[in-house]
């Protein structure tokens, strides 16, 4: 009966319920705390706070108008403020049904046919250390904590990438489409594995020119008009206009250089990443015939993360720079996890005992513990391909030897996730709580002196001391329930990518914070520069002069600013 009732279920049931459980697993694995650290030019989007008049001179708040990603741009104002972290996690499960609906795809094209074994294989994608945070050498965002829609993107490349393997053109380029409308340089990288997979299509004569042709014009009509919106946004920035002089280069190693200078990386996460392209592609070698164009595209998306390393030696060039090239080793990461875990999902349902018990279980040791295991995978597909079957009388033994470190390192591994998210979400909260005391029991045009944020360049001109570091840890939320001006962070940078006129703004006051050294010095300043109020830290202060009090955190008046 109960065969029979699984029989009746249509296919496509199945499949959304496998894409749904890879998503919330997988967010399970990674935890989920929202607004953090990108979200701080998502935030004042989804509030259209370049709106509203007290922001009518922040340069950084107005640039965000001209936030070039077609999906801010819808929710642009129709978020309610109470419902922002509901919004933000329900994107975040769409984004990673999004992933795993990709992934799932390849994982056909890879021979991973039965509906288990598809079962298997998103738990091992889940677990894979190559998917944990952010990639290698570039510091994109794989299955992280937070959603942003550059992670949305990850799937709809997966997803192109596959119906390109399976020539569906059309689909494929009005997929890259959206990934254009998501985040354009995204798709601007997406096209050279795309490329690739195409040539080598038409070398194996599986294209003819005629319906070549006719398909392409069909995805590149419609890919056109997912770019219109972005494009005729970008175009209207006054920001561009009159850039006052600077070296690109600079900015970007005073600002946050590991997304496009490869001098600025250091050179153990480099040979971690070329480990990772190494385990990628012989993994793809490994799957045999089915794994040739995932090593095409893998190929492919290899060529753009080189040709990241030798652009900065070439070009100070903002607009090619500012394509981010070194973090799309993202795909790489990407397609690597699923061929190694489409690899171990074979063998567990291989008929070959020694692949079941012995070469499955030492893959997954391999790619879902610590990332310093990784090297062992290449050495370990060389020992199978040398000896596919092994003399052991004790196999399940083995199986269980080999997985219960799995299973204790996972199980540490998200005590320490769950812990790490608490105290993100404490943090957060405490600022929150500051921003709506700010909004209620200040003027709308008071200016806010905040701690500027984590160092991420790797020039020393901007230093902050460790506990102005660790304050601002929350931060990014306070614009966004305060609706009161900030008046320099050092996340703010980001913006020159999209408005090179706010450099020099950004530049100047944040050397001239970054050096204050006690809230004494921070409040002269402020009083200076019509700051009204300082926030700062209450344990190394007289909390009897703050205004308010919110855990860690104390609010100064100037000592002659004021709320206007």
């Amino acid at each position: 009966m109960a065969q029979t009732f699984v029989h009746r279920i249509p296919d496509w049931c199945v499949h959304a319920a496998l894409v749904v459980f890879g998503a919330l697993f997988s967010i399970g694995v990674s935890g989920y705390a929202g607004g953090q650290e990108n979200n701080l030019y998502h935030l004042p989007v989804l509030a259209r706070l370049y709106d509203e008049p007290q922001f009518a001179n922040d340069m950084f708040i107005q640039s965000l108008r001209f936030y070039a990603s077609g999906f801010w741009m819808l929710l642009a104002g129709h978020v309610p403020e109470q419902d922002v972290y509901t919004v933000l996690f329900l994107c975040q499960i769409v984004s990673r049904i999004v992933l795993f609906s990709g992934l799932v795809v390849w994982a056909r094209l890879v021979g991973v046919a039965d509906i288990r074994a598809q079962f298997v294989f998103v738990i091992l994608v889940s677990l894979s250390s190559i998917l944990r945070g952010y990639s290698k050498a570039g510091d994109g965002g794989l299955l992280i904590d937070y959603f942003t829609q550059s992670e949305l993107a990850n799937g709809t490349t997966l997803l192109s990438l596959a119906w390109m393997v399976r020539r569906r053109m059309a689909a494929a380029f009005a997929m890259n489409g959206i990934t254009f409308f998501i985040n354009a340089f995204i798709a601007v990288w997406t096209a050279v594995p795309l490329a690739f997979i195409l040539w080598f299509q038409w070398r194996e004569g599986k294209w003819r020119i005629r319906p070549l042709f006719g398909h392409a014009a069909i995805g590149l009509a419609v890919f056109t008009l997912l770019a219109i919106p972005v494009l005729r946004n970008i175009l209207a920035n006054p920001y561009n206009i009159s850039i006052p002089p600077f070296d690109y280069i600079t900015f970007l190693e005073e600002f946050f250089p590991y997304h496009f200078l490869i001098w600025t990386i250091p050179s153990q996460e480099t040979w971690s990443f070329l480990v990772i392209l190494c385990c990628g592609a012989a993994g793809a070698m490994a799957l045999s015939a089915s794994g040739a164009l995932l090593a095409v595209a893998l190929s492919g998306a290899a060529t753009v993360w080189i040709i990241g390393v030798v652009l900065p030696y070439l070009t100070h060039a903002r607009l090619l720079l500012n394509l981010h090239l070194l973090r799309s080793g993202t795909t790489v990461h990407l397609l690597t996890a699923m061929a190694i875990a489409g690899l171990a999902t074979r063998w567990l349902f291989s008929r070959h005992e020694t692949d079941r018990h012995v070469w499955a279980p030492a893959l997954i040791l391999c790619s879902c513990t610590t990332d310093r295991m990784l090297p062992l995978i290449i050495l370990l597909l060389l020992m199978r391909r040398a000896r596919p079957d092994l003399a052991f009388r004790r196999r399940y033994f083995a199986t269980i030897v080999l997985l219960l470190p799995v299973a204790f390192f996972i199980t540490i591994h998200t005590v320490h996730t769950y812990a790490a998210e608490r105290q993100i979400i404490q943090q957060r909260d405490e600022w929150q709580d500051l921003a709506m005391w700010a909004r209620t029991q200040t003027p709308a045009q008071a200016i806010f002196l905040l701690p500027p944020g984590t160092s991420r360049g790797t020039r020393t001109g901007f230093t902050t001391d460790m506990e102005q570091e660790q304050l601002f840890q929350g931060a990014v939320v306070f614009n966004y329930f305060s609706h009161r001006q900030a008046w320099i962070l050092r996340a703010d940078g980001s913006a020159v990518m999209w408005a090179p006129a706010y450099y020099h703004t950004w530049h100047d006051r944040l050397q001239d914070v970054t050096h204050l050294r006690n809230l004494s010095e921070r409040s002269h300043y402020a009083a200076q520069h019509g700051i009204a109020y300082v926030v700062d830290r209450c344990a190394s202060t007289d909390p009897e002069h703050a205004i308010a009090r919110f855990g860690r955190l104390c609010v100064f008046r100037t000592f002659k600013g004021t709320e206007t």
